[in-house]
């Protein structure tokens, strides 16, 4: 029972119990001709309803504060950081309006936060671009006049600049994950065809190791966004997936549609992860194994990219073990109306 219907419900019996105690007493005076004055009944049911009338507007104007926040609530948990719970009760100088007011002050200073964050993220990123690209040109001009027994120590501050540059990018990556979804353009891609090429690039890299990437697709989802956005989430999924899966196994991709919504699944063969962690491997640079994730080169952003982008298209991603070995990471997508 609602919040609102409980209110006017005991303030409406209050009142309609009141009025049936005043509709019994007596009423001074002689009695009249017959005995017992009559029973009110016009005036009492008159006065009922006009008390219900009222305890309903009451009840929706103390409640009303209290739904707003709870819509405003629920755009911030979906990454709306623009909700607001006050308009319309800025004038209201109760505690129910103190309450509403503290709610959109603590709504703006996570929006500013997570704002400045991702500016700073975004500007290190950059930063960071500029002395990579001079350490390359220096290690270049090393090569040409460092003997024999240097190039050793050379290749390993090439490999160790190479893992920056990807670590920058990936940076850049997330940081345009987390903003572009406003400013996307807006376009109907057939996600089969996203897939698939996302796939053919994989097995390039898959190769490399040993491994293969096998994809299925099953029926044609037509959907409305971003397909860049799109292919660099389904991209850092299987590019994970690659990473951990055994040599001369599979990575699977299988693209299915379901009732309004598109699935995408890859599945590795690897071991997978503990049950504890499968919530927080989204988190940037959350690494469930640090000495693994040096050894296949991980960052930790490649899930967490991934993330973001399906966020920015109105879909979900989510990551379980598999039956067997393996971790299983789902994108689900809304499909376009037609």
């Amino acid at each position: 029972m609602s919040l609102a219907l409980k209110i006017f419900l005991s303030f409406w019996l209050i009142h309609a119990v009141i009025f049936v105690v005043l509709g019994l007493v007596p009423r001074s005076g002689p009695p009249p001709a017959g005995g017992r004055p009559p029973f009110p009944y016009d005036l009492l049911v008159t006065a009922i309803i006009v008390s219900g009338v009222v305890c309903l507007g009451l009840a929706g104007y103390l409640t009303a504060p209290l739904r707003r926040m709870r819509a405003a609530t629920r755009r911030l948990t979906e990454g709306d950081l623009s909700a607001r719970a006050g308009a319309g009760f800025g004038s209201r100088r109760d505690e129910i309006g103190d309450v509403v007011r503290d709610f959109d002050t603590m709504a703006e200073r996570i929006e500013s936060l997570l704002h400045a964050q991702q500016q700073l993220l975004s500007d290190i990123s950059h930063e960071l671009r500029s002395p990579l690209a001079r350490l390359n040109v220096a290690l270049e001009l090393a090569r040409r006049t460092a003997g024999g027994a240097a190039e050793a120590h050379l290749a390993r501050i090439e490999s160790e600049a190479e893992r920056m540059n990807e670590l920058v990018g990936r940076l850049l990556a997330l940081s345009r994950a987390e903003t572009a979804g406003a400013r996307a353009p807006i376009e109907e891609f057939d996600l089969g065809e996203v897939v698939q090429r996302v796939a053919n690039d994989a097995q390039y890299e898959a190769n490399r190791a040993g491994k293969r990437v096998d994809v299925s697709v099953h029926g044609q989802a037509v959907l409305r966004g971003d397909p860049v956005l799109i292919a660099s989430a389904i991209e850092n999924v299987v590019r994970n997936a690659i990473k951990y899966t055994p040599p001369d196994s599979a990575v699977d991709v299988t693209a299915t549609v379901t009732a309004g919504h598109a699935q995408v699944v890859v599945r590795d063969h690897g071991s997978g992860i503990p049950e504890a962690d499968l919530a927080r491997v989204f988190l940037p640079f959350y690494r469930v194994d640090g000495s693994r994730d040096r050894e296949s080169g991980g960052t930790g952003l490649g899930l967490s990219i991934a993330q973001r982008a399906v966020a920015s298209q109105g879909g979900t991603i989510r990551a379980d073990n598999a039956e067997g070995t393996g971790l299983q990471v789902t994108i689900t997508l809304p499909i376009a109306s037609r």
